[in-house]
């Protein structure tokens, strides 16, 4: 009887940390949205696929563009025009006139609440149109009076590094 209990024991305990394996294992692999990133070669400007929560025309995605360089020339720069392209081929560009990063730090606004840290755009990418293709970000921006062109490589990262 008591070699009875003592398996039921350790059945039990087997069993719960099986649980919390695949529970971990699960969270780990759903938990982040972000299927691609990239980073362009001057190192200002990373750059990231998210899935997006809108799934009423079913999944989704947004592309993510954060400004990685100094403070000071973040004030002073302006996105002229974000082009994406997936295989190689042009998929569509921002449509927005221009972004100033000026609005985009992240700081505190006077009436409360912070200001983004990035520039969200591409809204409502269908899954099958960038996933599992090339995907590669354009970003020709101005500091000041200089004009520039940075291309971003986006890499499918592994479910284990989210």
């Amino acid at each position: 009887m008591r070699k009875k209990n003592n398996m039921k024991k350790w059945l039990l305990m087997i069993a719960a940390f099986l649980i919390i394996c695949i529970a971990a294992i699960n969270v780990m692999i759903s938990g982040n949205k972000v299927k691609y990133e990239g980073s362009g070669r001057s190192g200002l400007w990373v750059s990231n696929l998210e899935k997006s929560d809108k799934t009423s025309i079913g999944p989704n995605y947004f592309l993510n563009l954060y400004w990685q360089g100094s403070k000071k020339d973040e004030k002073r720069t302006v996105v002229e025009r974000i082009t994406l392209y997936v295989d190689g081929k042009k998929y569509q560009d921002d449509n927005i006139d221009e972004y100033d990063l000026s609005e985009y730090t992240g700081e505190e606004m006077p009436g409360g609440g912070h200001m983004e840290d990035h520039i969200a755009t591409f809204n409502y990418m269908p899954e099958d149109e960038v996933i599992g293709h090339d995907v590669l970000v354009k970003v020709e921006w101005k500091t000041g009076e200089k004009k520039q062109t940075e291309e971003i490589k986006l890499h499918k990262k592994p479910w284990y590094k989210r």
